[in-house]
């Protein structure tokens, strides 16, 4: 029997055919944007650097701004996403990788989403957040950010805004994400020869805000910082330190314990 998450996943990828007959328009695009924007940088710094990895510290408060931004992705609640990431870290690339590439790419871009084996997992590993009520109820009523955020976009561009602002944004916001846990352990540069098969890749650097620096990342995977050479842009990062400067956010890790991290050479000419 088909899950429903799964029926609605597959809704709205077919909705995300309804810009070929909605009215067009510079506002609507900019409402997609800003809302792909916005939501990718709530699962990058809210969801995985933040709640999967604690890699920096803030507020009771805005850490249920970051929650319910991110929930809005329709990626499931904070509690989901922390733990099943988790998960992917300490069996990065073995047969207990949840979302691994040697289980095949489909598998591992989406498969493991739509196939329903996946819907509760343990949250043992997630003590330190289920302790909050709000997180609990979050993950326990994921659709009500998601169907706010619809009828906001709704109210800003009518028709068009729902299916460039809401649709469009979450699928792409979906599959950019995805593209982590499938291309980037691929498709790319190893800087750091990790247990896993992590990949550097620019391209889905920019797509992700920065997450894209993915062979960085299972190096130091606790810290704030993915981008660790000049040109490795990480814009994720680079808001937290605007936030932190505004003292929303605070403590930021940028180093693991143990050797000093070498210095990247430049990208060749």
């Amino acid at each position: 029997m088909l899950q429903l998450s799964t029926a609605l996943l597959v809704a709205m990828h077919l909705a995300c055919l309804f810009v070929f007959v909605v009215p067009f328009s510079t506002k609507v695009l900019a409402l997609c944007a800003f809302g792909y924007l916005l939501r990718m940088w709530a699962i990058t710094a809210g969801y995985h650097r933040y709640f999967a990895h604690r890699s920096y510290k803030t507020s009771r408060a805005f850490q249920l701004v970051l929650a319910v931004l991110g929930t809005t992705a329709m990626q499931n609640g904070p509690l989901w996403w922390a733990s099943w990431h988790r998960r992917h870290h300490r069996h990065a690339d073995t047969a207990k990788d949840t979302h691994s590439p040697l289980h095949g790419m489909w598998h591992a871009h989406f498969g493991w989403v739509l196939d329903g084996k996946h819907d509760h997992p343990d949250y043992a590993n997630v003590k330190d957040l289920t302790r909050f009520p709000e997180l609990r109820f979050l993950d326990e009523h994921k659709w009500l950010p998601i169907i706010a955020y619809g009828a906001a976009c709704f109210a800003v561009g009518g028709v068009s805004g729902l299916v460039w602002g809401f649709v469009v944004s979450t699928i792409a916001c979906l599959h950019a994400t995805a593209l982590v846990n499938s291309l980037a352990h691929v498709w790319g540069s190893r800087r750091f020869d990790t247990r896993d098969q992590s990949r550097n890749n620019a391209l889905i650097a920019i797509l992700t805000l920065g997450e894209g620096w993915h062979n960085n990342h299972h190096h130091r995977m606790g810290v704030a910082r993915q981008g660790v050479a000049w040109y490795e842009i990480d814009v994720t990062y680079y808001v937290l330190r605007v936030l932190a400067w505004l003292g929303i956010v605070w403590d930021i890790r940028l180093r693991k314990p143990g050797p000093t991290l070498p210095v990247p050479a430049p990208p060749p000419a």
